[in-house]
């Protein structure tokens, strides 16, 4: 089976992380897999899959409004059977270029939300867009759900693959752990709200230390509440890191603060490492964490450093939540994740 992905770029995000870990999988399951990427960057996630032997074909665009990008895309997409989607301008162009072609079109919803559904104009175009799709995946059934209360449909092309990760990978990880560490792994952006993870720190315990992995385009805000909080010298912005499973197992709590997520693959990869994971009680990434880890309202500071000083303060708790973080985390491997799109791909050509 020739399946090409095509997502915008390779840049830092839960998408893009999603990609370099599933195509390998794909390739080892005997599919004839090949990603385009349309802005190309070199990045950890371009690495691993170039390095798994999977063809990246670069169209360097550098404006999403080029009307001839289509025209590329389509020369392209004719000559494989199963197309899958990922993120805003692919879902948008690949819709363009597969008029007329027989080939499948799948597109992998990534979150329960986005700027674009609180304009009422923009729907009756999203309606025509995603029409053209054959198959519409929700990587959870929160964001399946707002999806199709966004197009007002509930027809059979909507189907649920939880998303996945390795979890055998980040198991077999051991480091020493560093006492009272926290971690937040995320790409620097409002919606990941690291804002209220560094004012929690006023009020958690003053020999803790917090982490942030990522970056873009809100880190020198971040860098400069740490500041007006006194709290900088205990605040460390590591960048982006290809080294994150050994971090994550070096860390003793794990944060994810984001305003709306729509699984919350970082919450699984702490979970992973038997890390206890607080996360806000957002759809789709409460649903993940809830009965396993700890979650807290959205944008409460003082809930959340209320959350991590009990966890800080009885041992017991801490251990008793780790072990169910791994159970949980079972739940969402990447294999299982590889086998349900594996069986998708071969119902839409059969």
């Amino acid at each position: 089976m020739k399946l090409l992905h095509v997502i915008s770029s390779l840049e830092i995000g839960g998408a893009q992380r999603l990609i370099s870990d599933l195509l390998p999988i794909q390739k080892q399951q005997g599919l004839d897999v090949t990603l385009l990427v349309l802005r190309s960057e070199e990045t950890d996630f371009t690495k691993k899959v170039r390095d798994a032997g999977i063809p990246i074909i670069s169209l360097n665009v550098k404006s999403f409004r080029n009307p001839m990008i289509a025209r590329t895309m389509r020369k392209i997409m004719k000559h494989y059977e199963v197309v899958h989607a990922h993120l805003v301008h692919s879902l948008y162009l690949c819709s363009l270029a597969a008029r007329g072609l027989k080939v499948k079109l799948v597109y992998t919803e990534h979150s329960t939300s986005n700027n674009r559904r609180g304009k009422w104009f923009i729907r009756p175009i999203e309606k025509i867009i995603y029409a053209r799709y054959t198959k519409l995946v929700g990587i959870s059934q929160q964001t399946q759900d707002a999806l199709q209360e966004w197009l007002q449909s509930k027809d059979e092309r909507f189907v649920v693959i939880n998303n996945g990760v390795d979890t055998k990978h980040f198991v077999a990880i051991k480091r020493p752990v560093i006492p009272k560490s926290l971690i937040m792994v995320s790409r620097f952006a409002s919606s990941k709200d690291q804002e209220t993870v560094i004012r929690a720190m006023e009020t958690i315990d003053k020999d803790v230390i917090l982490r942030f992995v990522g970056d873009g385009e809100n880190l020198e805000h971040c860098k400069q509440v740490a500041n007006d909080c006194s709290v900088a010298d205990r605040v460390q912005f590591l960048g982006s890191r290809s080294d994150v499973a050994e971090l994550i197992a070096e860390s003793y709590i794990g944060i994810q603060s984001s305003n709306w997520e729509g699984f919350g693959l970082t919450a699984v990869e702490l979970m992973a490492c038997g890390k206890p994971v607080i996360a806000t009680n957002v759809e789709g990434l409460k649903q993940v964490v809830e009965g396993a880890g700890k979650v807290f309202s959205k944008g409460n500071a003082n809930e959340l450093a209320e959350k991590v000083n009990l966890l800080l303060a009885d041992v017991n708790l801490y251990c008793d939540i780790s072990r169910k973080c791994i159970s949980r985390a079972a739940q969402y491997d990447i294999h299982l994740m590889a086998d349900s799109y594996k069986k998708l791909y071969i119902h839409l050509i059969n």
